[in-house]
């Protein structure tokens, strides 16, 4: 797929992260950390048990064996966030919780199951016992989780550049941070274009169509961690569009469906030809259709540098889809502020045929799927179920050789979608 490569190239050469700002941390999550956030103080801050069972002194239970079990009386029971009241001394134990704090004087912990306690194997036990029997030694520091095995105070806990996810919330969380440095969010404006496009709920007259590609691509916005703006429909003409366009000036990018290609009525390209500045159009791999990206003036001033980013889709629903995936996500992972981006790609041998030979490659819909920890791909034609069953039933798009004919069992080049 080195032809969408390229493209990608020369759209991430002319985008920047957007810029940094302080978030509350729940409000992060799908976001990049924009600077590096080190522990504020050691976890676990006192000695705690990593069990349920008993701490105690392990020098007490030197010679204990199941034969001869060593007998400690019980002295209190503690659960995490309680302190203890108690100190533990030779020939006594205390019952303890995970998370609780070991009380002064223990030095291991043993679990319940490792003893003769009475519900050992069981759960909670009835009736708490004033002694518990021991079954086997025990060494310093056993079942004790230190001060600072978590995290020490001072280390690195989440660096900058990675995404925002629960495990990182965790971690960032449990060091009482609740603000956080990151990318801001990209606000992407959504514009359809068309005389014959209709928005869904009203009627549908002759020759008209309900305009998908907007809730399609509102959607995928989302799913990648942007805010969608949907402009609504501009028709065929240049002052509907231009009227349409001027409300996307205050947001980060705008994505079109429509309007992209050659055509009389074709006018998003005209615009960034003389509002703005054309980087790169040109048709892509067989399913997406002609693509085109540009820079336009924020506010159509004549003599303003060119700074808007502009994705011009084809306004057929599958190489709208195609494009995104291919062309558009690469670009809103650059916004975010991704140091990189890499397109997951699989190996995987075709179920079934596809009929005849293209002069070029198609980039088609399919069905990933695992057989006997092999991967296959599934090519149903549209012909077969139609295009929007296709897409609807898709988890994957493959590509299809130019110049030859693919048959059942050949190797195939497939890219999954996380949709």
């Amino acid at each position: 797929m080195t032809h969408h490569g390229e493209i990608v190239q020369r759209i991430w050469d002319q985008l920047s992260p957007l810029e940094v700002i302080k978030q509350p941390l729940t409000d992060c999550v799908g976001l990049i950390l924009a600077e590096d956030r080190y522990a504020t103080f050691d976890l676990p801050r006192v000695p705690c048990s990593g069990v349920d069972g008993y701490a105690f002194k392990s020098a007490d239970t030197v010679s204990a064996s199941r034969e001869q079990p060593v007998t400690l009386a019980v002295i209190e029971s503690i659960r995490a966030g309680v302190l203890p009241r108690k100190e533990v001394v030779s020939g006594t134990a205390a019952r303890i919780m995970t998370g609780a704090m070991v009380p002064k004087g223990a030095d291991c912990v043993v679990r319940f199951e490792d003893t003769e306690d009475p519900g050992n194997q069981y759960g909670v036990s009835p009736e708490r016992p004033g002694s518990v029997g021991f079954v086997g030694a025990a060494e310093p520091w056993d079942n004790i989780r230190r001060p600072g095995s978590f995290s020490k105070k001072g280390a690195l806990i989440v660096p900058k550049g990675v995404v925002i996810g629960p495990a990182q919330l965790a971690a960032l969380t449990a060091h009482g941070i609740t603000v956080l440095k990151v990318v801001r969010r990209p606000v992407i404006a959504i514009l359809s274009t068309g005389d014959e496009l209709v928005r869904a709920g009203r009627p549908l007259g002759t020759g008209k169509a309900y305009d998908c590609n907007a809730t399609a691509l509102a959607a995928l916005v989302s799913r990648y961690g942007c805010i969608p703006k949907v402009l609504g429909i501009a028709r065929d003409n240049m002052d509907s569009v231009l009227s349409k366009l001027r409300r996307g000036l205050a947001t980060d990018a705008l994505i079109t469906s429509g309007g992209a290609s050659r055509g009389d009525y074709d006018l998003i390209r005209l615009v960034l030809e003389n509002k703005g500045r054309v980087v790169c159009s040109t048709s892509t791999i067989g399913g997406g259709g002609l693509f085109t990206f540009g820079l336009l003036n924020s506010g159509f001033e004549p003599d303003a540098a060119p700074n808007i980013p502009v994705f011009a889709l084809p306004g057929s629903p599958s190489g709208c889809l195609i494009n995104f995936e291919m062309l558009v996500k690469p670009a809103l992972f650059k916004l975010l502020g991704h140091r990189s981006f890499e397109r997951p790609q699989v190996e995987a041998e075709a179920l079934d045929s596809f009929p005849g030979s293209r002069k070029t490659a198609v980039l088609k819909w399919s069905k990933l799927e695992k057989n006997n920890g092999t991967a296959k791909v599934r090519l149903k034609s549209p012909d077969e179920c139609g295009m929007f069953a296709s897409i609807a039933a898709a988890n994957s798009l493959t590509l299809l050789p130019g110049g030859t004919r693919t048959n059942s069992g050949d190797t195939m080049q497939v890219v999954p979608l996380d949709w």
